[in-house]
């Protein structure tokens, strides 16, 4: 990568995940400024360690814009939210600098009915569509078979989702996803039994590789919005994925003119086939970029960052290769509603197998209900030689984490059954 000392970067940033950018950019000898609209830092903890922040709504672009070029700024850079990556696009172009995507690209991903029509264009199969309309009528209704899940078309993080299985709680389920949609929009699709997949693919000057694909195991609670409480990468689809979706997806990207940067596609697979239903054009919440580089030494956060300074992603990915010759494991730690009033690890900040614990919340923290991530405490992230030792490894942390409210109950969502890493679609 170019020498980047001195030179200023903007974090859009809103959460504890944001940590991760300020850590990376500063690894790169960058300047770092933290950017939202909370006055509490405890809100926003990433502006704790950067080396200047801003206490501004990152939805005033034009005012960070001008403050960015009052101040020097060389880069501006967002991940984990489309609204965050969104505002840094716009604020890039505003100053003049580079950024991975431009706001069409990232607005008809984020919208989850163009991209369906998109994945239709290209060959990659997705769920079955009965959200004709998009606006929640009642038209068509006499034509859905059960179940169903309900989506906002443009929201992520798991907002807003329902799975109904008869009309009355697809009415509810409605309102519901329309709250979370600035468009008033919504998907409803058929709902797929069998296992979530992630693929990760990174770009640099047009080349396109697949960076990893895992497996997602979604919490087991019936109804409402599925949490995922483990993640197993190499997927056990690999193999089908490649031959069957692999080929659509990279001419999707080829379509959408996107050249640097990196994207995530959700998928779904069962006995009938692999389903894509949801892409991302930013860093996603599980923190792949921290599994590819343990595994290949990319870390495609650094890379974006180097894109935003200076135009170009610094890797040609020539050692990028999603076939994984170990097991990597990613634990997520959910809790209930309520405030935090004790987290202890224990000993598994002693386990050799872990080399990664996220904190999304710490103790004073209050959580609302809203059965989204914000309801993620910590994440784990570790590495065995065998699915028995990602098991072995998840038992353990389940056996020694604790995160109990103010009144000293447990807040601990229901245990993970570690024998679902068996589990065939």
């Amino acid at each position: 990568m170019s020498t980047l000392n001195k030179k200023k970067i903007l974090v859009i940033s809103s959460d504890r995940n944001d940590i991760a950018f300020v850590e990376a950019a500063h690894e790169m000898g960058l300047y770092v400024i933290c950017c939202d609209r909370y006055k509490d830092w405890r809100v926003s903890p990433s502006k704790m360690i950067a080396d200047e922040a801003w206490d501004i709504d990152y939805s005033k672009t034009e005012e960070i814009a001008k403050k960015c070029i009052e101040n020097n700024v060389d880069g501006v850079i967002a991940g984990y939210g489309e609204d965050r990556v969104t505002a840094a696009c716009r604020i890039s172009k505003k100053i003049g600098k580079p950024f991975y995507a431009t706001e069409e690209q990232i607005s008809m991903t984020r919208d989850k009915r163009l991209f369906k029509k998109m994945c239709e264009k290209t060959g990659v199969p997705t769920p079955k569509d009965y959200s004709l309309s998009g606006d929640g009528s009642e038209n068509g209704f006499d034509q859905i078979v059960f179940p169903v899940i309900v989506k906002p078309s443009d929201n992520g993080g798991r907002k807003g989702i329902s799975i109904c299985n008869n009309v009355d709680e697809l009415r509810t389920a409605i309102p519901y996803a329309l709250d979370y949609s600035a468009k008033k929009k919504i998907v409803i699709e058929e709902y797929l039994v069998g296992i979530e997949l992630c693929a990760v693919y990174t770009f640099s000057d047009g080349y396109i590789s697949l960076s990893c694909l895992n497996d997602k195991y979604v919490s087991e609670d019936t109804g409402g919005a599925k949490l995922c409480d483990a993640v197993l990468t190499p997927s056990k689809y690999y193999e089908k994925f490649v031959h069957d979706v692999h080929p659509g997806i990279v001419k999707l990207i080829e379509t959408l003119g996107l050249e640097n940067g990196m994207a995530n596609f959700q998928l779904i697979a069962n006995k009938n086939g692999i389903y894509a239903f949801e892409m991302g054009l930013r860093v996603n919440g599980n923190d792949d970029f921290k599994v590819i580089r343990k595994n290949n030494g990319i870390d495609f956060m650094k890379l974006i960052i180097n894109y935003s300074i200076t135009g170009k992603m610094g890797n040609d990915l020539a050692q990028d290769d999603p076939r994984f010759k170990r097991y990597y494991g990613t634990f997520c730690a959910f809790v209930n509603a309520g405030t935090i009033g004790k987290i202890s690890i224990g000993e598994i900040a002693e386990n050799e197998n872990i080399y990664d614990i996220t904190y999304l919340h710490s103790e004073g923290d209050i959580v609302v209900n809203t059965g989204t991530n914000a309801h993620k405490a910590m994440m784990f992230k570790f590495v065995g030689n065998t699915t028995r030792d990602i098991q072995d490894t998840i038992s353990f942390i389940q056996d020694n984490l604790i995160v109990h409210d103010i009144q000293g109950m447990n807040m601990l969502m229901k245990m993970f059954d570690v024998k679902r890493l068996n589990q065939e679609a």
